[in-house]
């Protein structure tokens, strides 16, 4: 964090579009601020580009007479019902004045390219749009049952005493005269710095007004690191039942939220303090219990759950496959295609370049680069797939179809494909080709909204994404209901994995979470969560691994990341031989994987026994016929089986003129 005098303000707003909003502003004769957490990140010193800005009088005015300075670089949006408006500010260009229709791809790729050459110096470097949300400032009253407000016009104190928390009350205000000038009239900057949430007005009724924010207090708290403060803690605990009233979707939003913090456990016991993991997640609040008998307790698995989730967000990521690249700062050369398919994919993928429909051509010429803020890539092999484009670091897929497409077997590959990445946490748009070269605006402006929605791919940096952090979270939700006494073992959660895999669509629907191939990937990792401990408890054998792996398929991986991340023993003993045996399965799937590549894929005749079919030494000539042979089974154009790689064998020897002679004396 870093402290600013006004005079630092001024010069870090001295930007055009803040000028610009200021002088708009000063013509209507209005007050106008930049607020909420814009104000909070530049004191933070975080990038952002969403701008609040509060008007003393009507935001949709100034927000018509900012559309009407700006021209055709912005676009407006106006929510009469709301009192508010948007205008979303996107690099110049100029229209082309050929007819709309079929256009050719030289066309199309000029036209995407004037779209996005860089002109305005609004945009900071690599920013391809900037949101501007206009309101008029307001006092708002609340009925019981609901959250939406009775809004009336207010002064700007009014619209301050409004906001949620003192750190997102502070304002700047953009007119010429006090250009720069910080309002902060609940001290949220000395918040700020000394890492506390605190509501502006009376907690009780901040959080009854509005009940959403409760879990927004706790995901501040959570995602900045920050303090509750103590009488804002306690309107929590008096408040909990509010939070009935609000949509499980919005609830889900600021779980995910809270979830993809470096410490997500943090938020987690807040929850559970102030009385609202009862309510939002039972299954999750009820391991927080210690029952003894005869002496014996077993864990606080509440505590345990957390803690597996801890090492989950810390972990390393997985060893390296074949192209991928060993950490996140080497994303270019990254991949997720497992080793017996990774090659037979590339050189697909290098196919698919070269026959590029027109619609790919002019997408790629407006992706290429760093246009867009993020890196895309065309053609990339990932998770055993091939896909258009992707940006890695938003995990963002974005794919142009073509007619082929209607054919009914790649219909049916793309609906794999695209459960297998959603799976993984990817998030798909699609295009027609006539889409793409018809309606490059709307193209461009469908990506910048997946790009701002899209969650980076390393979370804060780690490899946990957010499904997976969810897998820790409920992988022992079942042992409440497993639990069990034994006079002689004590106490047992026997079928745990199972009983909680099944508790997971349940959980999932309740809170609005996504019931399709994240569901049932978190689902699948609670299930068989257990499998690989009971592996390292035991002799690692090359059929237990292979078993786990058939089960576990492409998610076997993250499996192992969840399963090495429980282990939470204070046993030191005991932590370390589960660890070298984790070690030892991890060895195992390697080495079991580098062997299924090997069989699928090196052909079944050798360069051995090509000499000795030939009477051939080592050479260019059995260098060539090796070749041929490792392509034609890389390209699929024969089963890597002997007999028809004899076949192909012999006939490309003959067009070489090599006469086959150990064969004939065989059948001879």
């Amino acid at each position: 964090m870093k402290l600013y005098s006004d005079t630092e303000l001024a010069e870090i707003l001295d930007k055009d579009i803040f000028h610009l909003i200021g002088e708009a502003a000063d013509h209507l004769n209005m007050e106008c601020y930049v607020v909420g957490g814009y104000v909070r990140d530049i004191f933070l010193e975080r990038p952002s580009n969403d701008i609040d800005v509060v008007v003393v009088g009507s935001g949709i005015s100034l927000a018509k007479e900012v559309k009407n300075r700006l021209g055709r670089r912005a676009h407006l949006s106006v929510f009469k019902h709301f009192g508010t408006a948007q205008v979303k500010v996107t690099r110049k260009y100029e229209s082309g004045s050929e007819e709309r229709g079929v256009r050719s791809e030289i066309t199309a790729v000029a036209r995407l390219k004037t779209i996005l050459a860089p002109h305005s110096s609004l945009l900071a470097p690599r920013t391809p749009e900037l949101e501007l949300e206009f309101v008029g400032a307001r006092k708002e009253s609340y009925s019981h049952d609901s959250r939406k407000p009775i809004v009336e016009d207010g002064t700007l104190e009014d619209d301050q005493n409004r906001r949620d928390f003192t750190i997102n009350a502070m304002a700047i205000c953009l007119n010429k005269d006090r250009f720069g000038e910080l309002v902060d009239p609940f001290d949220g900057l000395y918040d700020l710095e000394d890492g506390i949430i605190r509501t502006p007005l009376d907690p009780d009724i901040t959080f009854s007004d509005d009940p959403l924010r409760m879990l927004r207090c706790i995901r501040f708290a959570t995602q900045l690191n920050f303090f509750i403060e103590e009488e804002t803690f306690d309107a929590l605990n008096r408040n909990a039942e509010r939070i009935k009233i609000i949509s499980g979707e919005r609830i889900a939003e600021e779980l995910n939220k809270m979830m993809m913090a470096p410490h997500p456990s943090k938020g987690w016991i807040d929850l559970q303090r102030c009385g609202l993991l009862q309510l939002i997640l039972p299954e999750l609040a009820a391991l927080d219990i210690v029952e003894t008998r005869n002496g014996r307790a077993h864990k606080n698995n509440f505590y345990h759950t957390l803690e597996v989730l801890e090492n989950v967000v810390k972990a390393p990521l997985p060893s390296p496959q074949r192209g991928e690249a060993p950490d996140v700062h080497q994303l270019d050369s990254y991949q997720t295609a497992d080793l017996a398919n990774y090659d037979l994919l590339r050189e697909n993928a290098k196919q698919n370049r070269m026959q590029a429909t027109d619609g790919e051509k002019a997408l790629w010429e407006m992706l290429r680069g760093k246009q867009q803020g993020c890196k895309f890539r065309r053609q990339h092999v990932i998770d055993n797939f091939i896909v258009d484009f992707i940006c890695l670091d938003k995990m963002l897929v974005v794919e142009v179809d073509g007619g082929y497409h209607l054919d009914k077997e790649q219909a049916e590959y793309d609906k794999r494909r695209t459960e297998a990445l959603q799976k993984k946490g990817y998030r798909i748009i699609r295009f027609t080709n006539e889409q793409v070269l018809h309606d490059p605006e709307q193209t461009i402006a469908t990506i910048h909204e997946a790009l701002r929605e899209s969650s980076p791919l390393w979370g804060d940096k780690r490899g946990a994404s957010l499904w997976l952090r969810w897998a820790a979270l409920l992988h022992d939700i079942g042992k409440p209901k497993s639990k069990r006494w034994d006079n002689l073992a004590g106490w047992t959660f026997h079928n745990h994995n199972f009983i909680g895999a099944k508790m997971v669509p349940e959980i999932f629907r309740r809170l609005k979470l996504p019931l399709d191939a994240k569901m049932k990937y978190v689902q699948k990792l609670v299930d068989l969560h257990m499998r690989p401990i009971v592996i390292a408890d035991e002799e690692v054998t090359d059929s237990a691994v292979r078993r786990l792996m058939n089960d576990a398929g492409d998610d076997i991986d993250d499996l192992m990341t969840l399963c090495e991340a429980d282990i939470t023993s204070k046993n030191e003993v005991r932590k370390k031989h589960f660890r070298e045996n984790f070690r030892m399965v991890r060895e195992k799937l390697t080495d079991l994987k580098e062997k299924d590549y090997k069989r699928l894929l090196q052909p079944v005749i050798d360069g051995n026994e090509i000499m000795e079919m030939f009477q051939l030494k080592p050479s260019r000539e059995v260098g060539e016929l090796k070749q041929y042979l490792k392509d034609a089974v890389l390209d699929n154009r024969v089963p890597n089986e002997r007999e028809p790689l004899m076949q192909l064998l012999l006939k490309k020897a003959k067009e070489m003129g090599i006469e086959c002679i150990g064969r004939e004396k065989d059948e001879g």
